[in-house]
């Protein structure tokens, strides 16, 4: 009988054990300028810049309504808003939100057979059928001169990335400054 009460004993022990081992797998350590996650792929370590979300009482005059999953979003000029708390608040916008007028500045990017359109780190296609463009996942080693002012340095087992809403850009040597899209961020 006491035969079996230890081995039950040590079974729970043992359960107990490898389940904190499971948890330890990740380890994140956060400080007021880094956080710094520790994993089983490596380490990585966000620098963190002081968040730029501004309010706005009133949209521009001319802001279009986009309905997207039955959510509303205002765009004007490449920006997206959401309404929050009686104000909006700028966003970035999901996937396959379709607008009318690319923003102004953009720049047409061939990526093997396909035509993407870039601008303020967000990537556009061109629905043919319709006229309208389509917010797309960025196409991995598409190469852009300009990272979106909200990028954040982002370091990947000592290499240099920059991240914006989850994609991974890496500063690539041309003739001037450029980033190529590495990725996204897994959760």
């Amino acid at each position: 009988m006491k035969t079996k009460q230890l081995s039950i004993v040590l079974i729970m022990i043992f359960l107990i054990g490898s389940a904190y081992g499971s948890f330890a797998q990740r380890r994140v350590v956060n400080t007021p300028r880094r956080t710094v996650v520790q994993g089983p792929r490596g380490t990585v370590v966000y620098r963190k810049a002081p968040p730029v979300v501004k309010p706005v009482r009133r949209l521009p005059a001319k802001a279009a309504v986009v309905h997207y999953h039955s959510r509303p979003y205002y765009y004007h000029g490449g920006v997206f808003y959401v309404a929050r708390n009686g104000s909006y608040v700028r966003v970035v916008p999901p996937v396959g939100i379709r607008v009318a007028v690319l923003p102004a500045g953009y720049v047409r990017l061939v990526v093997g057979p396909s035509v993407f359109f870039y601008a303020g780190g967000i990537f556009y296609v061109e629905d043919v059928s319709s006229g309208e463009y389509v917010v797309a996942d960025p196409p991995v080693g598409a190469i852009v001169s300009q990272l979106p002012s909200g990028a954040a340095e982002v370091e990947i087992d000592g290499k240099l990335y920059y991240e914006y809403n989850g994609i991974l850009y890496k500063p690539v040597r041309t003739e001037k400054k450029a980033y190529e899209v590495a990725g996204k961020l897994e959760d």
